[in-house]
């Protein structure tokens, strides 16, 4: 089932075409990563699918639906934004609370949530004393009350270190298994690589690039890449079946790196940074992006 359809799909403001005739789908159950340099119409095109923003020509469908006219479809969509704006002085607890009795639900509904993003323990803390990363994984916890099919992520890790990057990655890893499709923008292509099925590339407003992750990168490109971790013994454990070196906290792979990432993941090991040069050369290749 296709979620998102956009065809010939173009914005602009006054005289600056800020997109140009794109045309694209998004495939149910997939995380697609909107990449490309600043400015080049990201979250122009994550706005315009949220129906934030009204189309100038062309064709957006999201559900079926036009996101800027219709309630069902915007109903079943969360965007996430590149910082927290909860209320800052209240408590983890009545943030969730007032939001769950505005689609009727009670804090016994949110719960499960919290366990299952290991977040309960914030629960009496204040927005305002929570780390950044913890406050974007509040956020979008904030934002699964709603029940959506659909979660809209603006550059989320704009403003985070690498920990708190990819403890927001690790927990769009999870929205996948429950289900929820995720369109993620981000100028960080290669980190956005490790969690992604599928990659949109723009570049100045029009389209570059569309295509399955595993399309873009070539077995050459996958033989080698480093991996820091917070838990080395944890993350040998998880590496079955992968070819590693490890040096400190550092783990030199051969293998498939998303793969790899949910083997991290899924023993509970977060991962503080991916580096491969040639991975980020290729995707910069394919947008025109220098």
């Amino acid at each position: 089932m296709m979620i998102v359809e956009a065809k010939d799909l173009t914005k602009r403001y006054g005289d600056y075409e800020a997109l140009h005739s794109l045309s694209f789908e998004v495939q149910e159950g997939s995380i697609v990563a909107i990449v490309g340099p600043n400015g080049a119409g990201k979250s122009t095109l994550i706005r315009l699918i949220a129906g934030m923003l009204k189309r100038t020509s062309g064709i957006i469908r999201v559900f079926g639906k036009d996101p800027w006219s219709d309630y069902e479809a915007q109903r079943r969509i969360s965007l996430v934004l590149d910082r927290t704006y909860l209320p800052q002085f209240l408590t983890v607890e009545e943030v969730l609370r007032d939001m769950a009795s505005k689609f009727g639900k009670t804090m016994s509904d949110v719960v499960p949530l919290l366990e299952e993003f290991s977040a309960s323990v914030f629960l009496k803390s204040k927005i305002k004393d929570l780390s950044t990363g913890t406050k974007q994984k509040i956020q979008i916890i904030f934002s699964l009350i709603k029940d959506p099919s659909l979660v809209l992520a603006d550059e989320p890790t704009a403003n985070l270190d690498i920990a708190s990057r990819f403890e927001v990655y690790n927990t769009f890893l999870e929205l996948k298994e429950r289900g929820v499709t995720v369109i993620i923008s981000s100028h960080l292509a290669s980190e956005l690589l490790s969690i992604s099925t599928h990659l949109l590339g723009i570049n100045g407003g029009t389209l570059k690039y569309m295509n399955s992750v595993s399309t873009l990168i070539r077995d050459d490109l996958m033989e080698e890449f480093y991996v820091v971790v917070d838990n080395v013994k944890k993350a040998i454990n998880a590496s079955a079946g992968f070819k590693i070196k490890v040096k400190g906290n550092e783990i030199k792979v051969k293998g498939d790196l998303a793969d790899f990432v949910r083997a991290l993941t899924s023993r509970g090991v977060r991962i503080l940074y991916i580096r491969n040069s040639i991975l980020e050369k290729s995707v910069m290749g394919e947008l025109g992006w220098k």
